[in-house]
């Protein structure tokens, strides 16, 4: 379960779901955490260990999943039969519109209180039947004046049976052992935390751009204050690309794997793409001013996923938010194996930081 967040995202134990984890964990002493972030069309398999104090990418495999199944085990399998990874322990995030966050501020009460409360009170927050969902909480606030008295806030996370059973079922028959479950936007705010300390600390947005989905965060003093999903992903840009330009299938399928200058048409395109979600993102960062009524605002944006470090992205978002964007760059602060190939390593480090903020929770 989620736990109050004393010391920053990293020490938010977010274990979403970990109560319907069917398998048992062998609860042994684990030096390696095997992390598999599972994309739409892309998948990536790490395995993370400490070493001199910083994090150490002892294996890692991008795996693509063309055909976008919802339920890959086929693709994963020879990866765990072989035991090039571990079945024990794994950590797997979640990401869709299965998967509801929401920000409410409760009477301030005992914890125990406050679960008997959320069960009763959840309902009116998210757009599902709770009988059919699993929830879970962590306070962000224990105490914030308003109003009508001195409340709580918590972070209330709720995630359909729907969208979690078919991830279960995957690891399940691979048979793995889970160990946490967690939300997508969650580890990438621990990873923000983890590369870029000062921007958690101060006052940062996180945008984490999707297949489909994309999804805002932004933290304040190392605590999440604003998640929002956002309809639009690499795909839509992806499908403009198609019907603006006379780019190849293979070279639109792997756009987002460079980080060089487009020709003017294909730049062109991408940024007419984008004009809409810039547009979401516009009204996003102000509902959020509006609701938090913080007097500072949100000083950077750090982007990871795909095109987290193409030109053309970076620069169409800078002009339409008005504030510094920035690719989250993470392998500055990595040291990996011998064994790990370091071209594709650095040719798919956009896909990481999801993946790598998971490994870095606490147990």
């Amino acid at each position: 379960m989620m736990h109050a967040m004393k010391t920053g995202l990293l020490s938010m134990k977010s274990k979403v779901l970990s109560k319907l984890f069917p398998l048992p964990l062998n609860r042994g002493t684990v030096d390696r955490t095997t992390v598999c972030d599972l994309g739409r069309s892309k998948i990536v398999l790490l395995e993370l260990s400490e070493r001199s104090g910083g994090a150490f990418i002892e294996k890692f495999e991008l795996i693509q999943n063309p055909l976008r199944d919802s339920r890959p085990s086929l693709l994963l399998k020879p990866f765990f039969e072989s035991k090039r990874f571990s079945r024990e322990g794994v950590r797997v995030t979640l990401k869709g519109h299965g998967v509801i966050m929401r920000f409410i501020r409760f009477p301030k009460m005992k914890s125990e209180d406050l679960r008997g409360a959320l069960k009763y009170e959840a309902e009116q927050y998210v757009p599902f039947e709770i009988k059919d969902c699993v929830m879970d909480h962590a306070i962000v606030e224990e105490s914030v004046k308003a109003e009508d008295g001195e409340k709580m806030e918590i972070l209330l996370a709720v995630v359909k049976r729907q969208e979690l059973d078919p991830t279960i079922e995957v690891f399940r028959n691979l048979d793995c052992r889970l160990s946490v479950v967690d939300v997508d936007i969650l580890s990438a705010m621990a990873a923000l935390e983890y590369f870029y300390p000062e921007a958690a600390a101060g006052h940062a947005g996180i945008l984490d751009i999707g297949t489909e989905i994309s999804t805002l965060g932004i933290v304040r003093e190392n605590k999440p204050r604003f998640i929002r999903d956002i309809s639009y992903g690499t795909h839509d840009i992806q499908k403009r690309l198609r019907s603006r330009t006379d780019m190849p299938d293979e070279q639109i399928e792997g756009i987002f794997e460079r980080d060089s200058e487009e020709k003017p048409e294909v730049a062109a395109a991408i940024e007419e793409s984008l004009e809409g979600f810039i547009g979401d993102l516009r009204v996003s960062f102000d509902y959020y001013r509006d609701q938090s009524r913080y007097p500072k605002p949100v000083e950077k944006l750090i982007v990871s996923g795909g095109g987290s470090l193409h030109p053309s992205v970076i620069r169409a978002l800078t002009a339409g938010l008005g504030i510094p964007v920035a690719g989250m760059e993470v392998l500055s602060k990595l040291k990996w194996a011998d064994t790990v190939d370091e071209e594709q390593l650095r040719k798919h480090q956009v896909f990481l930081p999801v993946a790598l903020g998971l490994g870095l929770r606490p147990q």
